[in-house]
């Protein structure tokens, strides 16, 4: 298990190509798009994407955070998928439980 909690959101840029080519929007939310592709290791790993223009650094990190939290405590890793979370200017104030439910119900 400490293996998948240092690896959870290493990706090399060949994989991250291939991941937006392979993966599929499974949701569009005003803050927040989560495209979902096949993993490319044993176990699924998530990208957080947060441009500058949704916030400052502190935000942007907090999101973050929060979304690696939720993905590695709710166990999404062992579905088997590599997950793209873009985060938009209306998704830097999401509360917690409303990203826990948004990623717990679409990623399958």
């Amino acid at each position: 298990m400490p293996i998948v909690s240092r690896e959870l959101s290493t990706f090399s840029e060949i994989e991250v190509k291939k991941l937006f080519r392979e993966a599929k929007r499974v949701l569009r939310h005003p803050g927040l798009d989560l495209l979902c592709g096949p993993a490319a290791k044993d176990f699924g790993r998530i990208l957080v994407i947060t441009p500058r223009k949704v916030g400052k650094a502190v935000k942007r990190n907090l999101i973050r955070r929060r979304i690696k939290a939720i993905f590695y405590e709710e166990k999404l890793y062992e579905k088997g998928l590599d997950c793209i979370v873009i985060i938009k200017k209306k998704g830097i104030n999401l509360p917690f439980k409303q990203l826990k439910d948004m990623l717990c119900s679409h990623v399958k």
